[in-house]
């Protein structure tokens, strides 16, 4: 009769059996191990390229902003030198007008006392116009004192071309037929002697037409016509 030996067979089968869960137990192991590895490797590259192309896009910006900083101080500098050279044409402009005013000042100062002049110059004249800067000086006659009045009132509204006005007058009589010599004379003797100017007329002589005639002195101060662009007030002068 033949006998087997049952727990022989059994525990070399249970080793075998444990052996093959070990090997695969270490197959599972390494498998993970390679797979962990795997995906790191994966991983990093991934992270690699993402950086690499990140780091191009920002020196990419970077060189971009740059240009437009470059740019942008160009633009700033010609800014600045188109500032100065509108500064310096500003001031040229400004003196040629400071220059043209000066120079047709005297031109509208004539004009302005031209203009308010009596209509009829048959008895009234000037004989003088004196400047001293600002200050200016009227010297005329007139036959009518009521004329040499409104004169001085037309010079006091003249959009204030003349102003502060003070006018003084003095009747003094002369031969009919002396009157025209009698004036060039005062004028000539007021500018080489003022006190001859004052002297006074010879005595009446009985039988001689004498007239009356009103010398007269306007002093007042000349405000000359101010450069275009000026404030109103200015201009008005």
């Amino acid at each position: 009769m033949i006998r087997v030996n049952l727990l022989e067979g059994t525990a070399e089968h249970r080793v075998a059996v444990q052996k093959t869960k070990v090997a695969a137990r270490r197959g599972q192991q390494i498998f993970m191990l390679t797979a962990a590895l795997a995906i790191f490797v994966i991983a990093l590259g991934a992270d690699h390229l993402w950086t690499s192309s990140a780091h191009a896009s920002a020196q990419k910006e970077l060189d971009r902003e740059q240009e437009e900083a470059k740019k942008l101080e160009g633009d700033i500098q010609r800014k600045n030198d188109l500032e100065a050279e509108l500064k310096q044409l500003d001031e040229r402009i400004k003196v040629i007008k400071q220059l043209r005013a000066e120079q047709k000042g005297p031109v509208a100062m004539l004009s302005a006392i031209n203009d308010r002049m009596p209509n009829g110059l048959v008895d009234f004249r000037l004989d003088a116009i004196i400047q001293r800067g600002s200050h200016l000086q009227i010297i005329g006659s007139s036959l009518n004192q009521q004329v040499i009045a409104d004169f001085a009132k037309q010079l006091e509204f003249s959009n204030s071309m003349f102003t502060n006005l003070m006018l003084s007058t003095e009747g003094r009589e002369y031969k009919l037929d002396d009157v025209s010599d009698r004036k060039e004379a005062d004028k000539d003797n007021q500018k080489k002697d003022p006190e001859k100017a004052d002297a006074k007329p010879p005595d009446k002589k009985e039988g001689e037409e004498m007239i009356r005639v009103f010398q007269f002195a306007i002093d007042c101060d000349y405000n000359k016509p101010r450069a275009e662009g000026g404030d109103k007030k200015d201009a008005g002068k």
